[in-house]
């Protein structure tokens, strides 16, 4: 059995718990990191923003990993075997609760097979800010992956 003085203490202790909850604290709160942490993580893994793949006949270029990162991102320009960034992909919404999934299934550009040497692409965020501009070539011997071969600082183009 608890004591009064324990009772005491236990309904003080619930009395300020209802007191510091936010209003709605019920309901499922953003998820999203802050603009500044998205755009340091995708700097960090810039080397895996875009991955070459040959399948069935075709060259597949995936930006999986964008679109996982998308929340902050308002554009994503590109452009096949030169610098001109004269094409956009498409990003799903960010979804507030869950912002790293991924509910789409497009993902990737599927090109001729052997047509794409290079691509160039740069993140247009959310602040109005780029990223630097980044080339990827696909790997040899046809493995799913890219390798970055040059970056432009952004603004300098």
């Amino acid at each position: 059995m608890i004591s009064s003085r324990a009772r005491l203490a236990l309904t003080a202790a619930a009395a300020m718990v209802l007191v510091v909850q936010p209003p709605g604290a019920g309901a499922q709160q953003s998820r999203v990191m802050p603009l500044k942490e998205v755009k340091n993580i995708l700097e960090l893994t810039n080397n895996s923003w875009i991955a070459f793949r040959d399948f069935n006949g075709r060259q597949l270029i995936y930006f999986s990993h964008i679109i996982s990162w998308r929340c902050g991102v308002k554009e994503l320009r590109y452009s096949l075997n030169g610098k001109a960034l004269d094409r956009t992909f498409p990003l799903p919404d960010c979804d507030q609760l869950n912002p790293n999934s991924v509910k789409t299934d497009n993902i990737y550009l599927s090109e001729k097979l052997n047509s794409v040497s290079t691509i160039a692409v740069q993140l247009l965020f959310d602040d109005g800010t780029e990223s630097d501009i980044h080339i990827y070539q696909p790997c040899p011997g046809g493995s799913t992956c890219a390798q970055r071969t040059e970056t432009i600082p952004a603004g300098s183009q």
